[in-house]
Protein backbone atom coordinates (compact mmCIF):
# COMPACT_ATOMS: atom_id res chain seq x y z
CA UNK A 1 0.00 0.00 0.00
CA UNK A 2 1.50 3.44 -1.53
CA UNK A 3 1.38 6.47 0.63
CA UNK A 4 -0.16 8.85 -1.91
CA UNK A 5 -2.60 5.77 -1.60
CA UNK A 6 -3.29 5.99 2.08
CA UNK A 7 -3.34 9.99 2.01
CA UNK A 8 -5.90 10.18 -1.04
CA UNK A 9 -8.15 7.42 1.09
CA UNK A 10 -11.03 9.57 1.79
CA UNK A 11 -11.40 9.01 5.21
CA UNK A 12 -7.75 9.83 5.82
CA UNK A 13 -8.27 13.12 3.61
CA UNK A 14 -11.67 14.17 5.53
CA UNK A 15 -9.57 13.93 8.67
CA UNK A 16 -6.42 15.72 6.96
CA UNK A 17 -9.55 18.62 6.28
CA UNK A 18 -10.51 18.87 9.53
CA UNK A 19 -6.96 19.31 10.84
CA UNK A 20 -6.02 22.14 8.59
CA UNK A 21 -9.34 23.82 9.13
CA UNK A 22 -8.71 23.72 12.86
CA UNK A 23 -5.63 25.24 12.73
CA UNK A 24 -6.17 27.76 10.20
CA UNK A 25 -9.15 29.10 12.47
CA UNK A 26 -6.82 28.71 15.16
CA UNK A 27 -4.30 30.77 13.80
CA UNK A 28 -7.20 33.35 12.69
CA UNK A 29 -8.07 34.16 16.18
CA UNK A 30 -5.08 34.05 17.50
CA UNK A 31 -3.78 36.75 14.96
CA UNK A 32 -6.69 39.08 15.74
CA UNK A 33 -5.82 38.85 19.16
CA UNK A 34 -2.03 39.59 18.68
CA UNK A 35 -2.80 42.67 16.60
CA UNK A 36 -5.01 44.06 19.49
CA UNK A 37 -2.83 43.29 22.16
CA UNK A 38 0.50 44.52 20.72
CA UNK A 39 -1.34 47.80 20.37
CA UNK A 40 -2.12 48.04 23.84
CA UNK A 41 0.94 47.22 25.18
CA UNK A 42 3.38 49.56 22.73
CA UNK A 43 0.83 52.21 23.98
CA UNK A 44 1.35 51.49 27.52
CA UNK A 45 5.18 51.36 26.74
CA UNK A 46 4.87 54.75 25.60
CA UNK A 47 3.74 56.14 28.90
CA UNK A 48 5.96 56.92 31.42
CA UNK A 49 5.17 57.22 34.73
CA UNK A 50 6.12 60.49 35.79
CA UNK A 51 3.78 62.02 33.12
CA UNK A 52 1.23 59.49 33.65
CA UNK A 53 -1.19 61.84 35.64
CA UNK A 54 -1.02 64.73 32.72
CA UNK A 55 -1.86 61.99 30.07
CA UNK A 56 -4.50 59.91 32.33
CA UNK A 57 -6.93 61.44 30.01
CA UNK A 58 -5.13 60.11 26.83
CA UNK A 59 -4.78 56.67 28.67
CA UNK A 60 -8.56 56.59 29.51
CA UNK A 61 -9.73 57.29 25.83
CA UNK A 62 -7.58 55.11 24.33
CA UNK A 63 -8.51 51.96 26.75
CA UNK A 64 -12.18 52.88 26.39
CA UNK A 65 -12.14 53.03 22.79
CA UNK A 66 -10.25 49.73 22.27
CA UNK A 67 -12.41 46.58 22.49
CA UNK A 68 -9.73 44.46 24.19
CA UNK A 69 -9.54 46.67 27.08
CA UNK A 70 -12.93 48.55 27.57
CA UNK A 71 -14.66 46.66 29.85
CA UNK A 72 -11.73 45.42 32.14
CA UNK A 73 -10.64 49.33 32.39
CA UNK A 74 -13.79 50.63 33.81
CA UNK A 75 -13.26 47.88 36.14
CA UNK A 76 -9.69 48.76 36.37
CA UNK A 77 -10.78 52.40 37.23
CA UNK A 78 -12.69 51.83 40.10
CA UNK A 79 -10.10 50.37 42.34
CA UNK A 80 -7.46 53.40 41.52
CA UNK A 81 -7.01 56.06 44.07
CA UNK A 82 -6.44 60.09 42.57
CA UNK A 83 -3.83 62.26 44.37
CA UNK A 84 -5.80 65.78 45.71
CA UNK A 85 -3.77 67.33 43.43
CA UNK A 86 -4.06 65.85 40.32
CA UNK A 87 -6.57 68.22 38.83
CA UNK A 88 -4.47 71.02 39.70
CA UNK A 89 -1.56 69.11 37.58
CA UNK A 90 -3.68 68.47 34.89
CA UNK A 91 -4.80 72.01 34.13
CA UNK A 92 -1.15 73.27 34.77
CA UNK A 93 0.96 70.67 32.89
CA UNK A 94 4.03 72.91 32.54
CA UNK A 95 4.63 74.46 36.14
CA UNK A 96 5.39 70.88 37.89
CA UNK A 97 7.63 72.04 40.17
CA UNK A 98 8.82 69.12 42.93
CA UNK A 99 5.65 67.92 42.48
CA UNK A 100 4.90 64.12 40.99
CA UNK A 101 1.48 63.51 41.11
CA UNK A 102 1.17 59.18 41.25
CA UNK A 103 -2.07 57.06 40.95
CA UNK A 104 -2.51 54.24 42.89
CA UNK A 105 -3.99 51.14 42.62
CA UNK A 106 -5.66 49.29 45.65
CA UNK A 107 -5.41 45.81 43.44
CA UNK A 108 -3.15 43.81 41.54
CA UNK A 109 -3.82 44.67 37.62
CA UNK A 110 -3.68 40.81 37.08
CA UNK A 111 -6.87 41.14 38.55
CA UNK A 112 -8.36 42.29 35.46
CA UNK A 113 -6.21 42.11 32.82
CA UNK A 114 -5.33 38.41 32.42
CA UNK A 115 -5.70 35.84 29.81
CA UNK A 116 -9.35 35.66 30.70
CA UNK A 117 -10.42 38.94 29.84
CA UNK A 118 -7.70 39.77 27.15
CA UNK A 119 -7.46 36.11 25.43
CA UNK A 120 -10.46 33.56 25.86
CA UNK A 121 -13.18 36.10 26.28
CA UNK A 122 -11.87 37.74 22.69
CA UNK A 123 -12.38 34.61 20.99
CA UNK A 124 -14.07 31.22 21.01
CA UNK A 125 -11.97 29.41 23.52
CA UNK A 126 -14.34 26.85 24.51
CA UNK A 127 -14.31 25.59 20.73
CA UNK A 128 -10.71 25.56 20.37
CA UNK A 129 -10.26 23.35 23.67
CA UNK A 130 -12.36 20.85 21.63
CA UNK A 131 -10.92 20.62 18.46
CA UNK A 132 -7.96 18.22 19.73
CA UNK A 133 -10.93 15.57 20.75
CA UNK A 134 -13.12 16.08 17.55
CA UNK A 135 -9.74 15.26 15.79
CA UNK A 136 -9.30 11.84 18.19
CA UNK A 137 -13.16 11.17 17.99
CA UNK A 138 -12.97 11.13 14.34
CA UNK A 139 -10.76 8.32 14.33
CA UNK A 140 -12.43 5.27 15.94
CA UNK A 141 -15.33 6.62 14.26
CA UNK A 142 -14.00 6.26 10.66
CA UNK A 143 -12.20 3.11 11.98
CA UNK A 144 -15.28 1.31 12.36
CA UNK A 145 -17.05 2.70 9.60
CA UNK A 146 -14.36 1.59 7.24
CA UNK A 147 -14.54 -1.41 8.85
CA UNK A 148 -18.29 -1.78 8.51
CA UNK A 149 -17.93 -0.84 4.83
CA UNK A 150 -15.35 -3.53 4.36
CA UNK A 151 -17.01 -6.21 5.86
CA UNK A 152 -20.18 -5.73 3.32
CA UNK A 153 -17.83 -6.04 1.10
CA UNK A 154 -16.17 -9.78 1.38
CA UNK A 155 -17.89 -12.25 -1.02
CA UNK A 156 -17.97 -16.18 0.30
CA UNK A 157 -19.87 -17.45 -1.91
CA UNK A 158 -17.97 -18.65 -4.24
CA UNK A 159 -14.26 -20.32 -3.67
CA UNK A 160 -12.63 -18.22 -6.38
CA UNK A 161 -13.31 -14.78 -4.69
CA UNK A 162 -12.38 -15.82 -1.33
CA UNK A 163 -8.76 -15.24 -2.01
CA UNK A 164 -9.29 -11.83 -3.23
CA UNK A 165 -12.03 -10.87 -0.24
CA UNK A 166 -9.78 -11.28 2.38
CA UNK A 167 -7.27 -9.22 0.32
CA UNK A 168 -10.07 -6.96 -0.18
CA UNK A 169 -10.61 -7.29 3.56
CA UNK A 170 -7.00 -6.84 5.14
CA UNK A 171 -6.66 -3.60 3.25
CA UNK A 172 -9.59 -2.18 4.62
CA UNK A 173 -8.79 -3.01 8.39
CA UNK A 174 -5.10 -1.75 7.74
CA UNK A 175 -6.91 1.73 6.28
CA UNK A 176 -9.08 1.78 9.24
CA UNK A 177 -6.27 1.32 12.07
CA UNK A 178 -4.50 4.14 9.90
CA UNK A 179 -7.55 6.41 10.38
CA UNK A 180 -7.01 5.96 14.01
CA UNK A 181 -3.71 6.28 13.89
CA UNK A 182 -3.79 9.60 11.52
CA UNK A 183 -6.29 11.03 14.14
CA UNK A 184 -4.72 10.50 17.19
CA UNK A 185 -1.47 11.65 15.09
CA UNK A 186 -3.27 15.09 14.18
CA UNK A 187 -4.56 15.23 17.33
CA UNK A 188 -1.25 15.59 19.53
CA UNK A 189 0.79 17.76 16.35
CA UNK A 190 -2.78 20.33 16.76
CA UNK A 191 -1.99 20.38 20.39
CA UNK A 192 1.82 20.83 20.14
CA UNK A 193 1.50 23.64 17.40
CA UNK A 194 -1.76 25.65 18.90
CA UNK A 195 0.44 25.94 22.61
CA UNK A 196 3.30 27.24 20.43
CA UNK A 197 1.21 29.68 18.80
CA UNK A 198 -0.94 30.88 22.04
CA UNK A 199 2.90 31.60 23.80
CA UNK A 200 4.18 33.37 21.23
CA UNK A 201 0.90 35.30 19.86
CA UNK A 202 -1.15 35.78 23.06
CA UNK A 203 0.45 34.50 26.44
CA UNK A 204 3.74 37.08 25.38
CA UNK A 205 1.73 39.68 25.19
CA UNK A 206 -0.85 39.58 28.25
CA UNK A 207 1.80 38.84 30.56
CA UNK A 208 3.65 41.87 29.06
CA UNK A 209 0.58 44.44 29.70
CA UNK A 210 0.63 43.42 33.33
CA UNK A 211 4.45 44.43 33.52
CA UNK A 212 3.68 47.57 31.75
CA UNK A 213 0.61 48.27 34.27
CA UNK A 214 2.85 46.84 37.26
CA UNK A 215 5.32 49.70 36.03
CA UNK A 216 2.99 52.60 35.87
CA UNK A 217 0.94 52.02 38.99
CA UNK A 218 2.15 51.47 42.30
CA UNK A 219 0.06 48.93 44.30
CA UNK A 220 -1.25 50.48 47.79
CA UNK A 221 -3.71 47.29 49.49
CA UNK A 222 -6.55 48.26 51.36
CA UNK A 223 -5.17 48.02 54.63
CA UNK A 224 -1.98 49.98 54.35
CA UNK A 225 -4.45 52.64 52.51
CA UNK A 226 -6.64 52.40 55.76
CA UNK A 227 -3.83 52.46 57.83
CA UNK A 228 -2.25 55.57 56.35
CA UNK A 229 -5.40 57.05 56.26
CA UNK A 230 -5.89 56.76 60.21
CA UNK A 231 -1.89 58.31 61.00
CA UNK A 232 -3.00 61.32 58.63
CA UNK A 233 -6.08 61.89 60.23
CA UNK A 234 -4.71 61.59 63.98
CA UNK A 235 -1.83 64.14 62.34
CA UNK A 236 -4.36 66.73 61.01
CA UNK A 237 -6.03 66.27 64.80
CA UNK A 238 -2.79 66.94 66.77
CA UNK A 239 -2.11 70.17 64.60
CA UNK A 240 -5.90 71.19 64.51
CA UNK A 241 -5.23 70.81 68.54
CA UNK A 242 -2.17 72.77 68.44
CA UNK A 243 -3.52 75.58 66.46
CA UNK A 244 -6.69 76.08 68.46
CA UNK A 245 -4.69 76.39 71.74
CA UNK A 246 -2.24 78.85 70.04
CA UNK A 247 -4.72 80.88 68.81
CA UNK A 248 -6.04 82.61 71.75
CA UNK A 249 -2.37 83.84 72.51
CA UNK A 250 -2.09 84.66 68.94
CA UNK A 251 -4.61 86.54 69.30
CA UNK A 252 -3.39 88.30 71.92
CA UNK A 253 -0.54 89.01 70.37
CA UNK A 254 -2.19 90.38 67.44
CA UNK A 255 -3.84 92.71 69.01
CA UNK A 256 -0.98 94.41 71.14
CA UNK A 257 1.04 94.40 67.86
CA UNK A 258 -2.19 96.19 66.26
CA UNK A 259 -2.57 98.30 69.44
CA UNK A 260 1.01 99.62 70.00
CA UNK A 261 2.34 99.78 65.89
CA UNK A 262 -1.15 101.49 64.77
CA UNK A 263 -3.55 102.75 67.23
CA UNK A 264 -1.12 104.87 69.67
CA UNK A 265 0.50 106.59 66.90
CA UNK A 266 -2.62 107.51 65.49
CA UNK A 267 -3.84 109.05 68.75
CA UNK A 268 -0.20 110.46 69.39
CA UNK A 269 -0.59 112.08 66.33
CA UNK A 270 -4.07 113.22 66.95
CA UNK A 271 -2.77 115.25 70.37
CA UNK A 272 0.01 116.65 68.91
CA UNK A 273 -1.97 118.12 66.53
CA UNK A 274 -4.63 119.25 69.27
CA UNK A 275 -1.65 120.92 71.41
CA UNK A 276 -0.68 122.76 68.08
CA UNK A 277 -3.62 124.07 67.17
CA UNK A 278 -4.21 125.15 71.13
CA UNK A 279 -0.79 127.30 70.90
CA UNK A 280 -1.79 128.38 67.50
CA UNK A 281 -5.25 129.77 68.88
CA UNK A 282 -3.72 130.65 72.62
CA UNK A 283 -1.11 132.99 69.99
CA UNK A 284 -4.07 134.75 68.17
CA UNK A 285 -6.58 135.12 70.87
CA UNK A 286 -4.79 135.04 74.25
CA UNK A 287 -6.91 132.44 75.25
CA UNK A 288 -7.39 129.02 75.33
CA UNK A 289 -10.02 128.23 72.86
CA UNK A 290 -9.34 124.56 72.74
CA UNK A 291 -10.78 124.48 77.05
CA UNK A 292 -13.52 126.90 76.18
CA UNK A 293 -14.80 124.52 73.85
CA UNK A 294 -14.56 121.62 76.41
Amino acid sequence: MTILKIITEPAILIITVFFLFFIMTVLKNYAYVEKNLNSVYNFLKSLNKKELSYRFNELDNFMKNNPFTSTSWEDFKKALIFPEKLYIATKNPTNTGDFKPEIYLTIDASYFFNEDTLVFSKINHKFIQTMPTLLTGLGPFFTFLKMAVAFTEVNFSMDANVGESLNGLIANIQIAALCSVFAVGFSLLFMFIEKIMYNRMCKKYYLAIQKEFIRLFDVVTSEKFLIDLVKESKIQNVTNEKLLKALPENFAKAMEKSISETTLPYLENILYSLNKLNESFNKGSGGDVVDKLF
